[in-house]
This record gives C-alpha cells, sequence and structure tokens, in this order.
C-alpha cells in the first residue's frame, strides 16, 4: 500500500472526519482544539512564561506554594494549581502536544463542560496517586509534583478505549497506552520515580470514568427508582385504606345516622372532605 492510500496521510474533514484525499501534496492531518482545549494549553503556557522570568529562588517557591506536595496535602487546592505548573520546556512541551492531539476529539465527544470535568478529576486523582506513592517512600515526600501530565495521559488513556482505530503516527493507540502503562510500573518499580506514579493514575482514572463510573451511576439510578417505587407503592396502600375507611364512615352514617361518628370519625372525614375539595381546586386551576 503506498503512503497516499494510508488514512493517516491523507486529508480529513474537520466535522465529519471522513477521508477528502483526492490526490496532490500529501498533509498529516492536525486536528482542530476546542475551546476548552484551547483554553488549558493558554492557561499553562501563559503560567510557564511567567516562572521563566522569575528568579530560581522565586520560582522554587511558587512550586511548593502551588504544587503537590505530601505534608501540605490538606489544602485541596493544590490538586488543580499543580496541573498548571512546568518545570522545563520539554515539560510543558510534550504536555501541549498531547492534549492538543488527544484532547479535541474528548471535547468533541462529550461537549466542554463533561470534557473539562474529566480533564481535572483525572489530574487530581493523579495528584492522589503521588501522594500514595509518597506515603510508600517517604523519602519523597518532600518533592512537589507539579504539572499536566496526569491530565494529558487520561486523554490519552480516553482516546485509546473510545477510539481504538486513531493511530499515533502510524502506530495504534492502544499499542501506546499500553506501552505508557508498562513502561509507567517499571520506572515506579525499579526506578522509584512517584511522578511516573502520577502518570499512571491519570490512565487509571481514565479507565474508571469510563468503564466503572456509568455502571456506578446507572445503579445508583435504579436504586434510585426502586425507592422511588417503593415510597409510591407505600402512599398508594395509605391513600386505599384511608378510603376504605371513609367509605366505612359514610355506610355508618348511612345506617345509624351522623350522631353515631365518634370524634375521630368526623375529623377523619373532614380531613377527607379538605383534601377531596383540595384535588378538585387543582384540578381546576389546571
Amino acid at each position: 500500500m503506498g503512503l497516499h492510500n494510508r488514512p493517516y496521510w491523507r486529508d480529513r474533514d474537520p466535522e465529519s472526519g471522513s477521508d477528502t484525499w483526492q490526490g496532490g501534496p500529501l498533509r498529516l492531518y492536525l486536528p482542530k482544539p476546542g475551546p476548552v482545549v484551547l483554553v488549558l494549553m493558554g492557561v499553562c503556557f501563559a503560567v510557564f512564561l511567567v516562572n521563566t522570568f522569575m528568579e530560581p529562588q522565586t520560582r522554587i517557591k511558587v512550586f511548593l506554594t502551588l504544587g503537590l506536595v505530601f505534608p501540605d496535602a490538606a489544602e485541596v487546592w493544590r490538586f488543580l494549581t499543580f496541573q498548571f505548573l512546568h518545570g522545563h520546556a520539554r515539560h510543558i512541551m510534550w504536555n501541549l502536544v498531547g492534549l492538543y492531539f488527544f484532547g479535541p476529539p474528548l471535547e468533541k465527544q462529550w461537549g466542554r463542560r463533561r470534557f473539562l470535568a474529566f480533564y481535572l478529576v483525572c489530574g487530581a486523582f493523579a495528584g492522589a496517586c503521588y501522594l500514595l506513592m509518597c506515603i510508600i517512600w517517604p523519602q519523597f515526600e518532600d518533592v512537589p509534583l507539579v504539572g499536566a501530565s496526569g491530565g494529558v495521559l487520561a486523554c490519552l488513556m480516553a482516546c485509546a478505549i473510545l477510539f481504538p482505530s486513531m493511530r499515533v503516527i502510524v502506530i495504534p493507540i492502544r499499542w501506546v497506552a499500553f506501552f505508557y502503562a508498562v513502561l509507567y510500573l517499571l520506572s515506579i518499580a525499579h526506578d522509584r520515580n512517584l511522578a511516573d506514579g502520577a502518570h499512571l493514575g491519570g490512565m487509571l482514572a481514565a479507565a474508571l470514568w469510563i468503564w466503572l463510573f456509568p455502571k456506578v451511576a446507572r445503579a445508583g439510578a435504579q436504586a434510585h427508582g426502586r425507592l422511588q417505587k417503593g415510597a409510591w407503592d407505600k402512599k398508594m396502600k395509605a391513600q386505599a385504606r384511608e378510603r376504605a375507611e371513609v367509605d366505612r364512615i359514610l355506610q355508618k352514617i348511612h345506617d345509624e345516622g351522623i350522631n353515631s361518628l365518634t370524634r375521630r370519625e368526623k375529623k377523619l372525614l373532614q380531613d377527607a372532605t379538605r383534601q377531596q375539595q383540595k384535588e378538585e381546586r387543582e384540578i381546576y386551576r389546571a
């Protein structure tokens, strides 16, 4: 098969994603980022530029203040702020490249709000995995975690699950995701690289988001439905008992007269009358 026949070398319709190559120069398809992806990339790059012009000591202070550090894990805002800090140029470059390629398909699939929630939650989960690694290896607990890698690798894993035919250059995306997962496991076990614990945590969070959370949500909805049905059945049974009691009182009035009613029976009949009048007014207004 020639290069011109390969789908990743064809021009694509940015809306439908269909191949449109009809000959002529070969061009590699580049995605069109959505608003959320552009904002995330812009904020990361702007923060990096600001840090670039800081004195080294000031930059370290920023990382210790806004990065995710085990002793200060109770400061929950760090689970958000650490995702927009980067230590060096290669760090932010690869994260922006990954977000550029793997973010747009998810934003288009899920919409802006759901994609943003997915990205930030998976990034925070990656940070939690890093803190767990710090418990296992406490000698690293004072080293701050920074970077968007957790959220970016969550996007990679989500694309591997949702779009298995997607390729990274010529490599199927599922192979890429498997390669990185194995690489990070080996890095954690052999090199004690806790940052790779965060990377692996982001990938795990994406898998849980796509495979587990929908099942939990469905189970919760079914349980809620059963509770509602049980409450409705209970209400219907109570109303049936009340109607039966009212019928008995009316029959007693017919047989023995209204003076034969007890105080409780009179009150129950009055309450039933008021309830019927209320329902009739509501029907009339409707």
